[in-house]
């Protein structure tokens, strides 16, 4: 296998793989959806335009509104979630899970939200090493987190980040009832001036823009760029894990507790999404009202625009700035299909699908030999870290919670 090209402030895409993914690997295709950072790409075209704020009331009484990564394309009317990993529907409710050995599940809204407030009725996971987390995160790594660590179910953590800048320092908690026994409703109020974190209806806390200015650079390093709702499950105390990150996520992960023992599988629940949108700055360059693109690599919400761009990619060789790519005869099946897989998961809002041919995501493998949880979208505390036990092999409708 080839190593993987990867991308970086200081080292940007090729032309022959011009998108970079979230998780900082260059590619084409689904690489250049959803999580493609425009900043570290070939050119910031190179990025497909992304799908515009759409309010919704998201409820999951089966997995038909999810589509994998490896076959969604753009086309956001035809799907609403798009994930990697291993959901699964019980009780109409959604599970977030993490199979024995496996890196865990993310799902991700197929649009794009730039201010609004997106609530979300959840119970988190549970134990040692194992994180819950409900983020919105932007392709230029704009975060604003809800962070539940397994090993503490009195306190959820709050967090932002701006442009992937891991600042340690801007976490705060909140104190509520059991996290994982206790549904609750957490939503993130996002407008241009301030976000504020509240659990059942109550405010947790508020972060003023005007405190995030920095007279250094001159920038407001706060959330201000479109962003992906991401709903995630992922194991924080990986041992293979920086030992912060370990220690952060309370410990060295469990692959024989309690959960995996009777289901096979850790797992937080997920009773519905809700999204309303907010009007976009004052400032914008509204050409339409079908997509987001940016015009340069500031990264700032000055560089967006809004426009009639259409979102969905031809195929799995089509790029930003090549929408209309069809795979060649030459390529096999095999290497489209690895190209697909090893995108920025659904993290990546990026993926895969044939246009207008949803897959209803009824049927759930086993984990793959190797997989990859890297920092952002959910995973932002956990660096780079690999998985290497095949897990454990999940059927719809076999060891579900009831």
């Amino acid at each position: 296998a080839l190593a993987a090209i990867t991308c970086d402030a200081d080292n940007l895409c090729p032309e022959s793989a011009p998108c970079c993914s979230q998780y900082g690997e260059c590619g084409i295709g689904a690489y250049c959806l959803g999580g493609c950072n425009p900043k570290f790409s070939y050119q910031v075209e190179s990025c497909a335009p992304q799908p515009i704020c759409v309010d919704g009331s998201y409820t999951f009484p089966n997995l038909d509104s999810l589509e994998s990564n490896t076959k969604y394309l753009g086309d956001s009317s035809q799907t609403e979630f798009v994930y990697s990993g291993y959901p699964l529907e019980s009780d109409g409710n959604l599970l977030v899970t993490m199979p024995n050995g496996s890196v865990g599940t993310v799902i991700a809204t197929s649009t794009y939200v730039w201010y609004g407030k997106v609530d979300v009725v959840m119970k988190s996971s549970r134990g040692q090493g194992v994180v819950t987390a409900f983020i919105l995160f932007s392709d230029v790594q704009d975060e604003i987190d809800w962070e539940f660590v397994g090993a503490d179910l009195g306190t959820v953590q709050t967090n932002f980040y701006y442009q992937g800048i891991l600042d340690w320092f801007n976490s705060q908690n909140i104190s509520l009832a059991d996290t994982f026994a206790n549904w609750h409703t957490y939503s993130v109020d996002w407008q241009q001036d301030y976000i504020q974190w509240s659990v059942d209806g109550q405010v947790g806390r508020t972060l003023y823009k005007n405190d995030t200015y920095n007279a250094t650079s001159g920038v407001y390093k706060f959330p201000q760029t479109p962003s992906r709702v991401q709903l995630s499950l992922w194991p924080g105390g990986l041992a293979s894990n920086a030992p912060g990150t370990i220690a952060w996520a309370g410990g060295e992960i469990n692959w024989d507790s309690e959960d995996i023992q009777q289901y096979g599988y850790d797992y937080a629940i997920v009773k519905s999404v809700d999204v309303q949108c907010y009007s976009p700055p004052a400032f914008v360059n509204q050409n339409g009202g079908k997509s987001y693109r940016y015009l340069n690599r500031n990264g700032t919400q000055e560089s967006v625009v809004i426009t009639d761009d259409d979102t969905v990619l031809a195929s799995f060789e089509a790029s930003g700035t090549d929408m209309n790519a069809e795979i060649s005869v030459s390529t096999s099946s095999s290497s489209s299909s690895d190209t697909s897989t090893n995108a920025s998961t659904t993290s990546s809002s990026s993926s895969t699908s044939t246009s207008g041919n949803r897959s209803s995501a009824s049927s759930v493998t086993s984990p793959a030999t190797t997989a990859t949880a890297t920092a952002g979208s959910g995973f932002s505390q956990g660096g780079s870290t690999t998985s290497t036990n095949a897990g454990t092999v999940l059927t719809p409708g076999s060891g579900l919670l009831v």
